[in-house]
């Protein structure tokens, strides 16, 4: 019961300080030949046909490693029995149920690694069951080629696209924004691609709303393939673009200071980059000084709030773009930072100002790049596609479990049936079994797991 696979019998067990050793064999013989298929009779009126039967002819011992119990990595050394078949005096090893066709795992280490690891690198893997890293890749690999060929992509309502720094290259990263789940990671974030992947998606046609950043590929593709979607340039990005126009004229005033007046400066950044709402008194106090010492900073800094302001006071459409005219006319001329900004906020200007009419954003396909910037660290040296296939398949092997509660809903179940894999399963006798549903790559779950370090 110890090992928990009931196609074999123990014959002895062992252990050391790192390895649990079982020594086993079938407890069945085999019933049939697999080169010509002779049945052993179970009943014959020939005394000679009873008498026949497979013989014994060799044993090989393998040694096959197995799901680690108590902290120690579990190998089981498998009596593999070879025998000689009465009929065609053919010889042939016994079926081994429980190995994997390798013959150096069981089945159930091969399912439990592949999703260990979707959260784990694959070398903790390899140390932890004593096995290569070059086999979790593999079954990894394995994994995902099987989950790849069943995947379809279904069109979200609200399409969210942006891109994220991975293995050194901008890849597209597309979202369903309603739902907050992850759809694809892309090899690169070239319109071409965006517009593939868009069309790879069942009922694309019927994309109603697109969130996107300010990279006209985005927008082009979106406008040639679903003219009617409503394009919405996400509004943390056009804050980001005045937060930097800010930051930079910060830095530029900074850097014409002496030592003293940098100093008067302190924690300049954090401030000043922070929303004004949010602001503590004494942090308020502090700017208002910094105000009356450079007034060009008043001035960039109060360009990032107005900004901001076009978003949190407009009531609509049409003062979001009075707001605007008014925060254009209010740029000085030498303000090249924020005057480079306003013509890229001109170029993208309806879409921008579609916000108001649509009021979606791309705050969770933003997020996911921080996902991905875990991710990538957590496994140093992994190539595009696993990185790609961890964060896509990196849930789907989580099931979301509840905290214990006293009076939450519970099943009877009268004993414990063992399957041929050695997985436990419940018979119950009130009503069916209840579903697990596992989740998809919501991206709240996966950013539970990083906070957890299971990548």
């Amino acid at each position: 019961m110890m090992l928990n696979l009931p196609e074999f019998k123990v014959i002895s067990k062992e252990q050391n300080e790192h390895f649990y050793k079982f020594t086993v064999e079938k407890e069945e013989k085999p019933f049939i030949c697999p080169q010509c298929s002779w049945l052993i009779p179970e009943l014959s009126f020939f005394e000679d046909d009873v008498k026949m039967e497979f013989k014994p002819h060799q044993v090989k011992e393998r040694i096959v490693s197995d799901i680690s119990m108590h902290g120690k990595a579990v190998k089981l050394l498998i009596r593999h029995r070879r025998f000689r078949c009465p009929s065609c005096d053919g010889t042939f090893y016994e079926v081994l149920e429980s190995v994997d066709r390798g013959g150096k795992v069981t089945k159930r280490l091969v399912e439990h690694i592949t999703k260990l690891a979707l959260k784990k690198p694959f070398t903790h893997i390899a140390d932890e069951y004593g096995i290569s890293h070059t086999s979790v890749r593999r079954y990894f690999e394995e994994y995902v080629a099987e989950q790849e060929s069943q995947r379809i992509l279904i069109a979200p309502k609200v399409l969210g696209i942006d891109e994220a720094h991975l293995n050194k290259v901008m890849r597209g990263v597309f979202t369903d924004n309603e739902n907050n789940m992850i759809l694809e990671i892309t090899a690169d974030n070239l319109k071409r691609t965006v517009k593939q992947t868009i069309q790879r998606m069942e009922g694309w046609q019927n994309i109603e709303v697109a969130t996107i950043d300010m990279w006209s590929g985005y927008k082009y593709a979106v406008n040639e393939l679903v003219p009617n979607a409503f394009v919405v340039i996400d509004k943390f990005h056009v804050i980001k673009y005045a937060n930097q126009a800010l930051d930079q004229i910060r830095i530029a005033i900074k850097k014409g200071l002496g030592k003293q007046e940098q100093h008067l400066l302190t924690r300049d950044r954090y401030v000043l980059l922070k929303n004004k709402e949010d602001l503590k008194p004494q942090d308020v106090q502090k700017r208002d000084m910094w105000f009356g010492h450079f007034p060009m900073l008043a001035k960039a800094y109060w360009l990032k709030e107005d900004m901001r302001d076009i978003y949190n006071l407009s009531k609509d459409r049409y003062e979001a773009f009075q707001r605007f005219y008014a925060w254009e006319s209010s740029i000085p001329n030498d303000f090249k930072q924020f005057k480079d900004i306003q013509k890229t906020f001109n170029n993208f200007k309806q879409e921008i100002f579609n916000y108001f009419l649509q009021p979606f954003t791309n705050a969770y396909t933003e997020s996911v790049n921080n996902i991905i910037k875990s991710v990538e660290k957590a496994g140093k040296g992994y190539s595009y596609d696993v990185l790609r296939a961890k964060v896509l398949y990196g849930t789907r092997a989580t099931v979301k479990k509840p905290k214990f509660q006293k009076d939450m809903e519970f099943q009877r179940f009268d004993n414990v049936l063992y399957n041929m894999d050695g997985s436990l399963k419940p018979i119950y006798i009130d009503g069916d079994a209840p579903e697990l549903v596992t989740v998809g790559t919501d991206l709240t779950t996966l950013s539970e797991i990083l906070e957890r370090g299971e990548f």
